[in-house]
């Protein structure tokens, strides 16, 4: 199996449009500078995505159980509400388009109710059927042609986390999904970020992030167990990945750094609460990143700055 055409044609226009490499890397001569920006959001939020053609902005909100839209980057407005499950907080993952504009997201699901779900529309919410409910799901990205990876982990009590990153086929028309595993003897394994063929994903328990092949993870008959450490990095969360190759994600414990193709780990910010979900916007120049309220009755805010 190999990635979609969609993803590869993204993937060669990144590389060879210095039009729009130099939007985005500050390689175009005379462009006035763009001030970051930090816009307060009522949600306590986690996942963001930006829908491509349009640029609106939608993030999730475990407050209500619901992803929130805004064509501004500035006001939220209710998008679409994700079930919840009776005793049990709201947890939403990374956020994540397919090929065909549906938005998909996972419930983390604390060991007993972990989901997947396809938000098609306002308020038009499927669930799929397959993935195991026990499995805590954070890390989610469409592959295309209706496959996802997933992340998840297990946690039996005080023994540590024991993690994979999987692949999810799911129909759209029936919403019936199977699962495989791909990658395994992660920790806690969170954000996923593809670049060309490599998979990029972020292993909290064990501070770094690896690297794999996805054409050979998709191609192998088991499970790979071997991988390739990246770079170590402290506390690392969900993951995005610039056109030029660059990774972002969160950094010590206030933190957000970018990483660049070589290992290299430029601090962007220091004084987040706790930096959540990363979004690239390509056509745009801009990098959304989640900031976390750090407790209840503190503010969450969405952090927009230029990519370089």
């Amino acid at each position: 199996m190999r990635l979609s055409a969609s993803l590869q044609r993204t993937a060669r226009l990144a590389l060879v449009s210095c039009g729009l490499i130099a939007a985005l890397a500050g390689c175009a001569h005379n462009k006035p500078a763009v001030a970051p920006q930090r816009v307060a959001v009522s949600a306590s939020a986690n996942g963001v995505a930006v829908r491509p053609l349009d640029g609106a902005v939608f993030i999730t909100d475990d407050q209500t159980s619901s992803v929130l839209s805004s064509s501004d980057a500035h006001t939220f407005a209710h998008y679409a509400s994700v079930p919840t499950v009776a005793g049990q907080p709201a947890s939403l993952s990374q956020l994540s388009f397919t090929d065909d504009g549906a938005l998909m997201v996972a419930r983390f699901g604390f060991g007993t109710a972990g989901a997947v779900f396809g938000i098609i529309g306002a308020d038009q919410v499927v669930a799929f059927s397959g993935p195991d409910p026990s499995r805590r799901r954070l890390g989610l990205i469409s592959i295309g042609s209706h496959h996802l990876l997933s992340t998840w982990f297990i946690k039996n009590g005080n023994n540590p986390p024991q993690g994979a990153l999987s692949l999810i086929t799911y129909d759209p028309a029936t919403h019936t999904a199977t699962e495989r595993d791909l990658l395994t003897g992660l920790g806690k394994p969170v954000g996923i970020a593809i670049s060309g063929d490599t998979v990029y994903v972020s292993d909290e328990a064990n501070n770094n992030i690896v690297e794999a092949s996805l054409n050979r993870l998709l191609g192998a008959s088991q499970p790979v167990t071997l991988r390739t450490v990246f770079v170590q990095i402290n506390g690392p969360d969900l993951l995005a990945v610039a056109p030029d190759g660059a990774l972002y994600t969160k950094c010590n414990a206030t933190g957000l750094c970018r990483i660049a193709p070589d290992g290299t780990i430029t601090v962007l910010a220091n004084n987040l609460q706790n930096a959540r979900g990363i979004a690239v916007d390509m056509l745009r120049g801009k990098l959304y990143a989640i900031d976390r309220a750090s407790h209840n009755g503190s503010t969450s805010y969405l952090h927009i700055l230029p990519l370089r």
